[in-house]
């Protein structure tokens, strides 16, 4: 059940935000949006793909740390028969995942070009228009100047990636007036951190199922410290890509219609915000810490054998009745 309600409760949190990257179902009145079409709100252009890559990445973050928990027990030969589980468990559901995350994204991709095309070239740090375009796989961007410096790039290969041809074409920022263009530096490195990390989820996985197959998987060391090594990284991948997807698309909080300037209230102050901000600060930097401190002491301590209760016997009847009465020295 709250696995279920987590869910729900990710399904409308991801409605509403794929509707401020992708808005339909509404007209706007004296300046206020208002909803005409409840279905089209909810599911809006990019909402099917925002939720599947995002619960498709809670899931894989998950099972990346029930990973790394069961190597850490194994390693330290403590409840092995659970760690063993835990591992064939989580890399059974990694192989599926992981390789399907890589699909969602590229579908996600797909979408975005569609919708969000200033979004994309940010990502990709594409100042200017070329066909075909190349694959930056590295640079310095400068906003200032709208170029990309010290740039690494994989010639035609942007176009099959983000456009499945050879020929695609991808805009550049330049064709948006400059105060339309998000910035490109948090979404341009975001992404690779996140594109980055899966790669490294890819190989980490084939190799565990690899080694499973050769019977080498739970004694080969080197493999369980990394898995261990790598448990934190979904939590990473997912902040990456939330990075990436609402820095890029600012200056907007409703895509091309509404600005993220003319969002906040006139009745708050800076001051105001402030002091909200600090208190949500330090209400998680006591809440995070707390939360550590207790899944790590659950996982030193490891999954705890049952203690089974000897069953109450009537008229105070031995549940061994046969050694006891040979400690007593009965003959029989």
């Amino acid at each position: 059940m709250v696995a279920f309600g987590t869910l729900l409760s990710s399904f409308w949190i991801l409605t509403a935000n794929s509707w401020m990257q992708t808005p339909q179902g509404y007209e706007l009145v004296d300046g206020r949006f208002e909803p005409v079409d409840w279905f089209a709100i909810v599911f809006s252009p990019s909402f099917p793909y925002r939720f599947m890559h995002n619960v498709n990445a809670f899931y894989i973050t998950t099972a990346f740390v029930v990973l790394g928990v069961g190597a850490w027990l194994l390693r330290r030969a403590r409840a092995t028969d659970d760690a063993r589980m835990m591992i064939r468990m989580a890399l059974d559901l990694l192989i599926i995942l992981v390789p399907l995350q890589v699909f969602l994204g590229d579908q996600h991709g797909l979408n975005t070009r569609e919708y969000q095309p200033a979004k994309l070239a940010a990502i990709e740090g594409r100042y200017d228009t070329v066909q075909p375009t190349p694959l930056t796989l590295f640079g310095i961007p400068d906003d200032a100047a709208a170029t990309m410096r010290y740039a690494i790039e994989i010639p035609d290969l942007g176009s099959l990636i983000l456009t499945h041809s050879w020929n695609g074409v991808i805009k550049g920022l330049k064709e948006w007036p400059a105060d339309q263009r998000p910035p490109v530096g948090p979404p341009f490195f975001a992404f690779r951190v996140m594109v980055g990390i899966a790669v490294i989820m890819l190989v980490v996985v084939v190799t565990g199922q690899v080694l499973r197959l050769r019977g080498r998987l739970w004694d080969t060391g080197w493999f369980l410290r990394l898995c261990q090594w790598v448990a934190p990284l979904g939590f990473i991948a997912v902040v990456s890509g939330w990075v990436t997807t609402e820095v890029g698309r600012q200056p907007w909080t409703v895509y091309g219609l509404m600005r993220t300037a003319d969002s906040v209230s006139p009745s708050l102050t800076g001051a105001d915000v402030a002091l909200s901000l600090a208190l949500y600060v330090v209400v998680y930097l006591i809440m995070y810490p707390t939360g550590i401190a207790i899944m790590a002491g659950l996982v030193r301590r490891g999954p705890q054998a049952q203690e089974v209760e000897p069953e109450i016997v009537e008229s105070g009847r031995p549940t061994r009745p046969f050694e006891s009465a040979a400690r007593a020295g009965t003959d029989f």
